[in-house]
C-alpha cells in the first residue's frame, strides 16, 4: 500500500517539474492569458470582449436626458402606475 502511495507520488512530483520546466529552470515567463495583454492574440485578431463592448457604446447616440419634472403619476383602476411622461 504504502509502495503504491510512493509511487503515485513521484510520477505526480516528476510531471509537476516537467510540465514547469521553462518556468523553473529557463525563467521563461508564464504565458500571458489575458486577451487584452497578450500579443500574440492580438496579432491572430482576437480582442477582449469589454474593449468590443465599450468601442460599441461609444458609437451609439446618447440617450435623451428625462427632465423630472415632466413625470408624472398616472391614475389607473388598480391605482397608480409607473411614472410616465404626459
Amino acid at each position: 500500500m504504502i509502495n503504491i502511495l510512493v509511487a503515485a507520488l513521484v510520477i505526480v512530483l516528476i510531471s509537476f517539474i516537467l510540465l514547469g520546466f521553462n518556468i523553473f529552470f529557463r525563467k521563461k515567463s508564464f504565458p500571458e492569458s489575458e486577451i487584452g495583454r497578450n500579443k500574440d492574440m492580438r496579432k491572430l485578431g482576437l480582442t477582449c470582449p469589454k474593449c468590443d463592448e465599450l468601442k460599441l457604446y461609444r458609437k451609439q447616440k446618447p440617450a435623451k436626458k428625462i427632465d423630472p419634472e415632466d413625470l408624472t403619476m398616472a391614475p389607473t383602476p388598480t391605482g397608480f402606475s409607473a411614472p410616465h411622461r404626459d
